[in-house]
Formats: structure tokens, sequence, C-alpha cells
């Protein structure tokens, strides 16, 4: 089996970062102490304390906010090493109802071969996906969207979807190539319209309601899906695509590598 595309330690880290990010936002969630409320949409009933009003269903507690602090610390040290940085440092790039994403520097992967970084991800920057805690899986558990991930990705192996590198079993975390997101303004509606006719033949696999600017990405000359975490079916307000439009086109005047969609790159740590 090859390499991971992260070392150990950097796994380590990930995971204690995971654990202690879930371990903040319970405990702060708890402390707010606002009755669980329902609301219904699209014909089912909803839940969640407060709403979506409610405080840190999107947005960082303090606790979580230390921790990421304290990860990103970390990374940067590892980057660093013995020479001056000349990449970016670990940076918080998103905040979801259940996953936080940040920035993880190539430089820390130390422990992988030249040979076997170039065919992993050519060498570039990673994104972890660190799972939050949430009352369910629905509203806020981001486990089961990692491990979600990681079953579909190592079912399909293609384009779109955006390759998972590597992963923590239990779904704390997942690791993915770094993309351009959302892709530039300029191309953007093409962008979404290649990576929905492509995701077609996977429409039993895709919740097409997660089709949207903040969730595709641009990467290696190709259009991904980068976040697919969520289970498909009910309820479905957006309609997938028709059959008529299964097709497949690549970005103009732009090849895709030949391994950009991945394919022997599966990792587990199960």
């Amino acid at each position: 089996m090859r390499q991971d595309p992260i070392p150990p330690a950097v796994a380590d880290r990930l995971s204690t970062a995971a654990r202690r990010l879930r371990a903040a936002r319970r405990s702060a969630l708890d402390r707010v102490a606002v009755a669980e409320t329902e609301w219904e949409y699209a014909g089912r009933t909803w839940s969640w304390p407060a709403g979506e009003e409610m405080t840190y269903f999107r947005e960082l507690a303090p606790g979580e906010c230390e921790v990421l602090d304290g990860l990103r610390a970390d990374l940067d040290a590892l980057a660093e090493g013995d020479g001056a940085r000349s990449e970016p440092a670990a940076e918080i790039l998103g905040v979801g109802t259940g996953r936080v994403a940040i920035a993880v520097p190539a430089s820390v992967r130390e422990g992988v071969t030249e040979r076997e970084n170039a065919e992993a991800t050519a060498g570039g920057p990673l994104v972890a996906k660190l799972a939050r805690y949430g009352p369910s899986a629905e509203m806020g558990d981001g486990r089961p969207q990692n491990r979600r991930e990681r079953r579909i990705w190592s079912a399909v192996e293609s384009h779109p979807f955006l390759p998972v590198l590597d992963g923590d079993a239990d779904g704390d975390w997942i690791v993915m190539p770094r993309a351009e997101v959302p892709p530039d303004e300029s191309v953007r509606e093409e962008a979404l319209d290649r990576v929905r006719r492509a995701l077609m033949p996977h429409r039993e696999r895709f919740h097409f309601d997660e089709l949207k600017p903040e969730n595709v990405g641009a990467y290696r000359g190709r259009y991904w899906i980068v976040d697919y975490g969520r289970p498909a079916g009910e309820p479905l307000f957006v309609d997938p695509p028709a059959e008529s439009e299964a097709r497949e086109a690549e970005p103009t005047g732009t090849e895709p590598e030949s391994d950009a969609d991945g394919s022997e790159n599966r990792q587990d740590r199960s």
C-alpha cells in the first residue's frame, strides 16, 4: 500500500484537534441552554436549538476558535522546518454547520517521497475537513459527512468528485487536494453547469441541493464538486439534470492531467 499523503505526526494533530473541536462546541451549546425548536420546510419537520439562529450554528464557538488556533500553530511549525517559509500559512478556509475546512501546507508532508507526493497531489496544498459536534447527523454532526465522502470516493474514484486522499476511520477528519473555491466569477456558471452534467450518472449518490458555488472548485484544469457529504434522497429541493444533459465537457483550452481524477490515490486509515 502506498504511503499516506500526510505523515502520522500531522494525522495525530488532526485527530486531536477534531476531538477537541467537537467537545468545545458541545460544551458551548450546553452552556447556552436554549430550548430546541422545530420548523417546517419542504414537507418535513426540522429541528435545532432555536433553529438556524442558534448561537454557533455556523459561526465558531470561542472554544472552537482556541482549538483551531492551536492546530494552525502546530501545522505552521511543522511546515517551517529548518528553512524559511515559502508558502501560505495554515488558515481556516470555511466554516459550515458540521465541518471546518483548514488549509494544510504542502511541506508538512516531509514523510512522503517526492515521487509518491507528485503522484498524489502534484505537491500542492491540501485541505482538512474537521468534523464539528451537532445534535444530529442532518443538523450539525460532521462525522457522517466525512464518512460518506470517503465511501463515495472509494466507490467512484473519478471526476467530478474531488478525491479523498486520507481520513480518520471514525470520520473526525478527511483530507482532500485544495481546489480554487468558488471558481472565478467569470467562469462560475460554466463551472456549475459542467459539474452538474458530470454528476448526472451519480444522481443516486449526490444531493443536488448541494450544487452551489461554494461547493464547486477548480483543480488541475477541471471543475469538481468539493463537498458531497450530504445524504441523497428526500427532501430534494433542486431537480437533478435530465437524461438529455448526460454529457461531460472539458474546460475550453485546458487539458486535464492524466491522473487528475485521482484514480490511483485511494487512501484508507480504517
